[in-house]
Order: C-alpha cells, then sequence, then structure tokens
C-alpha cells in the first residue's frame, strides 16, 4: 500500500524545553521501570513500560501502583496536545543497540483505524521507516523533542542505529476527537464529565 506523505506530519521542537526536559530526565533517568521483553523482530533486545492500553486502562503493576500514574501526569503535556476522544495504548519503548544491522519487521500497532504518534526523546542515527508500496521506504529522522504522527495502519518500521547505546522513544495510539467534540463533557473508561488526566 502506498503510503500518504502528507499524512506523515512530522514536528519538530514539539514541547517547550521544560515540559520536554522534564519528560526526558524520567524516561532517560531512573524513575521509569523497565520490562523485558526479549529480542524483538530483527533481533534487538527490547524494554518496554506499558501506560495504558485499551482493556483495563492506566496500568497498575504489582509492587509499584503509582509508577503508571506518575508517567501519566509527566506525559500530560504531550496527551493534552492531542485533543483525543479515547485513548487506545500508550507505550515506552527501548531497544539497545546491537551488532546486527537488520532492519525491523514491518508492523502496524492495533489492528484498527486510529493515530498513532511516536515522541523521541534523544537523537539517534535510527530512523523510523514507512512502507511505500513499490517505492523506497519514506523515512522520519529520530530527534530529540521531536514528534511524528500517522494512520495507524501505514506499516512502519526502525533501521539498525549505531548511536547511542539505546533508542527511546514514547508510542501513542488514540482517536481524536471530532471538532465538535473538542471541549465538550469527556465520556471513557467509565469517567463522565472528568478528564482522566485531571
Amino acid at each position: 500500500m502506498a503510503v500518504d506523505e502528507k499524512k506523515i506530519i512530522v514536528r519538530e521542537n514539539y514541547l517547550q524545553d521544560g515540559q520536554f526536559n522534564q519528560i526526558r530526565d524520567y524516561f532517560l533517568g531512573n524513575q521509569c521501570y523497565w520490562y523485558y521483553c526479549g529480542n524483538y523482530s530483527g533481533g534487538y533486545p527490547q524494554m518496554e513500560h506499558v501506560f495504558h492500553n485499551e482493556l483495563v486502562g492506566t496500568q497498575c503493576y504489582a509492587g509499584v501502583p503509582f509508577v503508571a500514574q506518575h508517567g501519566m501526569q509527566v506525559m500530560k503535556p504531550i496527551l493534552d496536545s492531542f485533543q483525543y476522544s479515547a485513548l487506545i495504548r500508550i507505550r515506552a519503548i527501548c531497544n539497545w543497540k546491537t551488532g546486527t544491522m537488520s532492519q525491523r519487521d514491518w508492523h502496524v500497532d492495533v489492528p484498527f483505524d486510529c493515530t498513532t504518534a511516536i515522541y523521541y526523546l534523544h537523537d539517534s542515527d535510527g530512523c523510523t521507516l514507512f512502507q511505500d508500496g513499490n517505492n523506497e521506504p519514506f523515512e522520519v529522522e529520530t530527534k530529540a523533542n521531536s514528534l511524528v504522527e500517522f494512520p495507524s495502519q501505514y506499516m512502519h518500521s526502525t533501521t539498525p542505529f549505531t548511536t547511542p547505546e539505546r533508542r527511546v522513544l514514547i508510542n501513542f495510539n488514540f482517536i481524536r476527537a471530532l471538532k465538535q467534540e473538542v471541549n465538550s463533557t469527556f465520556v471513557a473508561h467509565g469517567l463522565s464529565g472528568q478528564h482522566p488526566m485531571s
């Protein structure tokens, strides 16, 4: 399937410096818990932290019940910018550099139409690729404090990277509110009139 490059939206300097620094320090420091997932497609060791999913909402891990809620508060400037009507899934992803130079497998994040956004926490020479039919893949660079947004059904992947030692990003899947829904009463996950981040 050929992609519509106009629907792959890259925004650099996405947050104010103070907001970006707080989010970066949380995920690249020692506040965020990581869970090892094994070697992901292409042979890359992957760790992740699922903060929210479509089945149970905001995650609470045994022994660390407030970690996800705190992380959601840290990510609030990003979440507020989406003007969403429903959150599907939020994952922080950490891949480690390896000796392999294989591209990761093509994939989609969820099996239905919604919006995916990837927020990059630091610079890396690993890029996000989008499969574009018989054309060369469309490439997005990994730059600190930049965000790429695209339809969730677009097949995407990651190129191998050599620097830095790990590549850390936040992956969001959500349904964007229609214009008439913005600023209206929020109803989702059993919350009526209360925004989940408030």
